[in-house]
């Protein structure tokens, strides 16, 4: 009796290992997640050049250079330097959602209106581009694009199994 007992225990004693061990892994991946995030927006998004680039970027670049087959690279100086730095943010969040180094939901959730309203603002000169050097340019952008369109879009209030609310609730003024 007393065997079953202590074979009880064990399995018991293994069973709460594992469940802390998985919990603290958890903690753990959502810290580093939380820090890439963090990085991301002090150093980039919160940025009054980055977010000017942005702005000209979806807002005015397709109109001040509509002309099709112009690469990337040889965009006026100005306008290539807003690209450059838009785009290879997203091109940083691609290659960290492929390595695993930034959660699904995090990249997507609090990325997915952006990393569409860019791609589609620059599609036509990364196409450009990748004919113009023969080979890959921004691969990771567009898959993680390519992710952000098969992902509803309400993914963007969810983070980390969180609802985040979108407006407060009671009555709106």
């Amino acid at each position: 009796m007393s065997e079953i007992i202590s074979l009880a225990a064990s399995v018991v004693a293994l069973a709460v290992s594992i469940v802390v061990a998985w919990r603290q892994d958890r903690q753990s991946r959502s810290a580093v997640d939380f820090a890439a995030v963090l990085e991301i927006y002090l150093r980039d998004v919160r940025n009054k050049d980055y977010q000017n680039d942005m702005h000209y970027v979806v807002t005015r670049l397709r109109s001040d250079h509509p002309q099709d087959g112009i690469p990337v690279s040889r965009l006026p100086e100005r306008e290539r330097n807003a690209v450059w730095n838009v785009a290879f943010l997203y091109e940083s969040i691609g290659v960290m959602y492929e390595l695993g180094a930034i959660n699904r939901r995090i990249a997507l959730g609090l990325f997915h209106f952006r990393i569409i309203q860019v791609w589609e603002a620059i599609v036509p000169y990364v196409r450009a581009e990748r004919e113009y050097r023969d080979g890959p340019f921004l691969a990771y952008f567009e898959k993680l694009y390519a992710e952000a369109q098969s992902s509803h879009p309400s993914t963007a209030s969810r983070v980390q199994g969180r609802t985040v609310r979108t407006h407060a609730p009671g009555p709106q003024v």
